[in-house]
Order: C-alpha cells, then sequence, then structure tokens
C-alpha cells in the first residue's frame, strides 16, 4: 500500500502497524513497533501516524518514536505524553529523513500505572 497511490513509484509504504484493535498501554515499557530501514546506502524517510485514546486518567504512559543510526546515535521523538486526561483523543504524526540501515521503534517510554488507553499507530517508510 502506498501513501501517494498516484505517484508512478511508491514514495512510502506501509511497513508495520498495531492490530486494528490497537495496542492497550501497560504498566511496562513494551516495544509497540519496530522497522530496520533497508541498508542499501541510501537515504530513505520514515514517518510515524499515531492515535491514542484515553479512557481513563492516565499515569504515566508516555509513549516515544525512537530512531537509532548506525553510528549509534540515536533520538527519541516523543509522539505523546503521559498523564493524559480521561476522554482524550490525540493525534501525532513524524517524519524524518533517515540513514540506511538504521532502526525505528515505537515504544512506551514510561509505565502506565494508572488509568488506561489505546494506542494505534503505523510506521511508514520508503
Amino acid at each position: 500500500m502506498s501513501f501517494y497511490p498516484f505517484a508512478a513509484t511508491p514514495l512510502l509504504s506501509l511497513q508495520t502497524a498495531t492490530p486494528t484493535a490497537g495496542f492497550a498501554l501497560q504498566n511496562g515499557t513494551p516495544t509497540i513497533l519496530t522497522w530496520t530501514v533497508p541498508n542499501d546506502g541510501l537515504t530513505h524517510r520514515v514517518m510515524f501516524i499515531a492515535s491514542l485514546h484515553v479512557t481513563s486518567l492516565e499515569t504515566g504512559g508516555q509513549v516515544n518514536a525512537s530512531l537509532s543510526f548506525p553510528d549509534g546515535l540515536a533520538n527519541s521523538p516523543q509522539l505523546f505524553a503521559g498523564g493524559l486526561s480521561a476522554g482524550g483523543q490525540g493525534i501525532n504524526a513524524i517524519v524524518r529523513v533517515i540513514q540506511a540501515g538504521s532502526t525505528v521503534t515505537v515504544a512506551q517510554q514510561s509505565a502506565l500505572t494508572g488509568g488506561a488507553a489505546t494506542l494505534w499507530c503505523e510506521i511508514w517508510g520508503s
């Protein structure tokens, strides 16, 4: 599936996604999604698209997108802060240009020790 269906060559393709029912945040720091960028010497693009539905006031529950580069450096932009209010739904998208051979991950940065929330997330890449 191409992010730009009208393009002759897909610019971004779906690499991985949470299940249709979403991912329930946990009292832990699990890795939710991961994708390894092809190690082909080319520059690639990655896009995280995420939606979080909070059903009861969170304690903890921060979610980050992490980018680990082949040279050992890393960057972890925040998708959602922890401690969000009940009834809230956040939507976020992060787009980056990334080196070949990098690994991108979506993970809980802090345990959800109170409340409940469900995350839907996709990683698109080229």
